[in-house]
């Protein structure tokens, strides 16, 4: 993990407009948990430029799943690996308002499900260690803002049905629009999942 902490830093350090990065959230105040998220709080002179330049800097990472993440109260870059692992870089100098739901399209249907997975991994790292109140909550905000658009009426009372629900829903949507999303990441995630929580998912 030291080399992945090294590599993650040095990759977005390179860019021009880094001013610094360095560890942040529960690994830098050693309160983490196993699956815990790497985080990494950058401070940088032009947002705009970075933000756009993210993806390539972190493609050596050699990432299953990416995104801006779209709800949170400052921009946070989402990156997704083998393992399942969580890497995030986070501007906390910034400040941004939560992003609409999308709806469904051939041009969204890849970045919605990468969202349910980077999600439903969170989700399931926090059922790992007994926090069934974060659990319960994130399944609503889930529903909400991923599965009600697609067309899924019920809540999910459980990550196992809200993975049900999620892989039927868009596997109809891909029939429908003649498109195909990579698997990878959700291979990755249940897999994951299987091996947390022991969900025969």
């Amino acid at each position: 993990m030291k080399d992945l902490v090294r590599l993650a830093m040095t990759l977005v350090a390179k860019h021009p407009a880094v001013e610094d990065i360095r560890l942040a959230g529960s690994r830098s105040r050693g309160t983490h948990e196993e699956l815990s998220d790497w985080d990494f709080a950058v401070t940088t002179s032009d947002f705009a430029a970075l933000a756009l330049d993210m993806s390539a800097l972190v493609a050596p990472l050699k990432p299953l799943g990416e995104q801006w993440e779209p709800l949170g109260h400052f921009p946070v870059y989402q990156v997704l690996l083998a393992g399942p692992t969580k890497v995030e870089y986070l501007f906390l100098d910034y400040s941004q308002e939560a992003a609409p739901s999308v709806a469904p399209s051939p041009a969204t249907l890849r970045a919605i499900d990468n969202h349910f997975w980077d999600w439903i991994w969170w989700i399931s790292t926090k059922a790992s260690i007994g926090r069934v109140d974060l659990v319960a909550d994130h399944l609503r905000q889930l529903h909400e803002h991923v599965l009600l658009p697609m067309g899924v009426e019920a809540v999910p009372e459980s990550i196992d049905t809200a993975i049900d629900q999620f892989a039927a829903r868009r596997d109809a949507l891909q029939q429908a629009y003649g498109v195909s999303v990579s698997q990878a990441l959700e291979r990755e995630v249940r897999a994951g999942i299987r091996r947390t929580l022991g969900l025969n998912v």
